[in-house]
């Protein structure tokens, strides 16, 4: 199994227990890995198990365990939660990433089904996940929360089939402030992270199959390409550590230069 035995930029994060929710691939996976190299214990929730094990496969013996979990199911995230607790007995980093949605097309031709599901898969699964998780850090005095929105959060979508992706992803910006000042004297800090275009598997799969879609998409990114997982996984990383100790509610925008 891979290991590191590197100087640690956090050592901080040496032992504690490290949540990252759709942690079997892309961002998720990159954020995985990048908490493993700090020291931290590690669980990744996601919904396929074929994808978990690979996944598990790249952290160290031991530093990692797979839960299985549907994010948008309040039950299956209670059940998620309680885990850890009962294994680890906290939870001092929660990445709450995963997210899926229904068919992406304009507003005027969608579905009621499909809305709900972009809200439930991007907006309330994050409700639920802060909903368990937040309890656990007040009884054990902190935290830290980082929830995925997007730069899609901040604007309009830029092609006509996301508006209810938009619009879940706005929401969590919402829901990321008004916890973080629910709880800012609780010792628990929130906060959120707003990823432009990010080399995932759907991203790459949504470029190759539109190529005229896939060079709007760097036209529109200043630095020329979109990111790589691991540099948003910096970013998770950075709003955990104690670097980050006076950053509150407020979203963190990794764009290329995409909101500039």
């Amino acid at each position: 199994m891979p290991t590191d035995t590197g100087p640690k930029r956090y050592p901080e994060m040496q032992g504690k227990i490290a949540l990252v929710t759709g942690g079997s691939s892309g961002i998720g996976l990159a954020t995985a890995q990048a908490f493993a190299r700090e020291g931290a214990t590690l669980v990744i929730a996601s919904r396929n198990q074929k994808r978990a094990k690979q996944a598990l496969a790249s952290l160290p013996d031991g530093g990692a365990s797979w839960v299985e979990c549907d994010v948008a199911d309040g039950k299956s995230v209670e059940r998620l939660i309680s885990g850890i607790v009962k294994q680890h007995g906290r939870i001092d980093y929660a990445f709450n990433n995963a997210g899926s949605g229904g068919r992406m097309v304009p507003v005027v031709s969608m579905s009621e089904d499909a809305w709900r599901k972009s809200i439930d898969g991007h907006l309330t699964s994050v409700f639920l996940c802060m909903r368990h998780q937040l309890p656990v850090m007040m009884r054990q005095g902190g935290g830290v929360i980082v929830n995925n929105s997007s730069v899609d959060g901040l604007r309009g979508y830029p092609f006509p089939v996301g508006a209810a992706y938009a619009a879940a992803k706005h929401g969590v910006i919402g829901l990321t402030k008004s916890a973080a000042l629910e709880h800012a004297r609780d010792g628990i800090r929130i906060t959120a992270i707003c990823p432009g275009w990010v080399n995932t598997p759907p991203v790459e799969g949504f470029m190759k199959k539109s190529p005229e879609h896939a060079k709007a998409i760097i036209a529109q990114t200043p630095i020329g390409r979109i990111a790589t997982p691991q540099e948003i996984a910096d970013g998770v990383l950075w709003l955990c550590s104690d670097a980050a100790s006076f950053m509150l509610g407020s979203p963190l925008v990794l764009d290329g230069g995409y909101m500039s």
